[in-house]
């Protein structure tokens, strides 16, 4: 028999239920309680109440969140919210049958919100009525990206998760790192990652997208990073900074807003962004200050801007095994100018003990669909070594999940 008390049975969950994002100092506490809450419900969870969830409510809540994205119901109930305040959010399912783009059954919208509200998608405060959570409202609006994570997993991740094993099994166990030969995307889809994104705009999109979202939830490498180090000693005549695979040209943004006065503003020859023709058009319509110029560029190609103070990869190198990653180093040391130019590189460097869930989750993904991985600081030391640089060094923050990787040519 049980020695706890009906009294400190529910003393913890009046805690737990207490506790919110507003409870904590600052990112760093909050991350570690989330943690900590992960712990505890591994702990507290049956292993059917696990294998079900992972098995079972997961795919069922991911299905219906999709649909509420298709027919807009998101978006609406964001934007209803966003006007009405708190009078807004509550919405009966008549309500939001309204929101839907499309004629939709009643009860087959139903039993999704129903599951979503069990789940904590949405909150349940009447009969066939429902309030949104932080998580809904960001779902419904378009410039935070997380609905491209629904889409992303959709489109690549669950599908390849799913193929996952039975490609291993089927190839002797092999770690997957030749996404020509030997590539778990490739066996599913008949193409590689890239190669697929390419010809498929809304695929390319939603991948594009939960890179903006995750870009967004991580910190930004200027925190990590002492750009000074950039700035100090540079030419502002000559090129300053190339973002090699920027996409939207956040990373770039950050760095001007930075040094914004040490840059001219007639400057149209300092700041760079270059990604494939595709993602450059797609992109197009973005403002990004007038110092910051889109270049279409793949980096398998010799690199168009030389003498530049860096060239900055952001998540790039991960995507592409070793000798891939050896023709983009090579490209970029063509360019460089010795004892001036430095190669930045912002990525998860694993450490030997300790790798947090992100970091262990974008390593497989990267088995998953691109033949990438995630290196640890000694694979990057061998890497960039074989390409001829060295590094100077790498640059940590503790709540960072990635460190800037300093390099220059030997």
């Amino acid at each position: 028999e049980s020695n706890i008390t009906r009294a400190t049975m529910t003393s913890p969950v009046e805690l737990f239920d207490s506790i919110g994002v507003d409870s904590f100092k600052n990112d760093t506490e909050r991350y570690a309680a989330k943690e900590a809450a992960r712990k505890l419900l591994a702990r507290l969870e049956t292993p059917f109440e696990r294998i079900w969830a992972l098995a079972f409510e997961n795919p069922a809540l991911i299905a219906g969140l999709q649909l509420c994205q298709d027919l807009g119901m998101w978006a609406r109930w964001t934007e209803v919210a966003d006007k009405g305040g708190e009078a807004g959010k509550i919405q009966t399912l008549d309500s939001l049958l309204g929101f839907c783009n499309a004629t939709v059954e009643p009860n087959l919208l139903y039993r999704f919100l129903n599951h979503m509200a069990a789940l904590n998608v949405i909150e349940e405060v009447g009969p066939s009525t429902w309030k949104p959570t932080r998580f809904s409202l960001a779902i419904g609006d378009g410039a935070s990206y997380i609905d491209q994570g629904v889409r992303c997993g959709l489109d690549h991740t669950i599908p390849c998760g799913v193929n996952l094993a039975k490609f291993l099994k089927k190839n002797g166990y092999r770690e997957p790192l030749d996404k020509e030969k030997f590539d778990n995307y490739r066996d599913l889809y008949g193409d590689d990652f890239f190669g697929l994104c390419q010809k498929d705009p809304g695929a390319g999109g939603s991948f594009i997208g939960l890179m903006t979202a995750l870009r967004n939830h991580k910190m930004v490498w200027t925190e990590v990073y002492d750009t000074r180090r950039l700035v100090d000693g540079a030419d502002m005549a000559a090129p300053l900074f190339v973002d090699v695979g920027g996409a939207h040209g956040l990373d770039t943004a950050h760095f001007l807003a930075r040094h914004a006065e040490a840059i001219p503003a007639a400057a149209t020859g300092a700041l760079f962004v270059e990604d494939l023709p595709e993602v450059v058009s797609t992109h197009a319509k973005e403002t990004l200050d007038p110092r910051i110029q889109r270049v279409a560029y793949d980096f398998f190609t010799p690199q168009p801007i030389r003498g530049s103070r860096a060239y900055f990869l952001h998540a790039v190198p991960h995507d592409w095994p070793d000798a891939d990653c050896l023709r983009i180093f090579a490209n970029i040391k063509a360019v460089m100018k010795p004892g001036y130019s430095k190669l930045l590189i912002y990525e998860v460097v694993l450490p030997a003990q300790g790798a947090t869930s992100l970091m262990t989750t974008l390593d497989l993904q990267l088995m998953n669909c691109t033949s990438g991985l995630e290196r640890t600081e000694e694979h990057w030391k061998k890497l960039l070594a074989e390409a001829g640089f060295k590094i100077v060094e790498v640059f940590r923050h503790p709540r960072a999940v990635e460190s800037v990787i300093e390099a220059e040519i030997v």
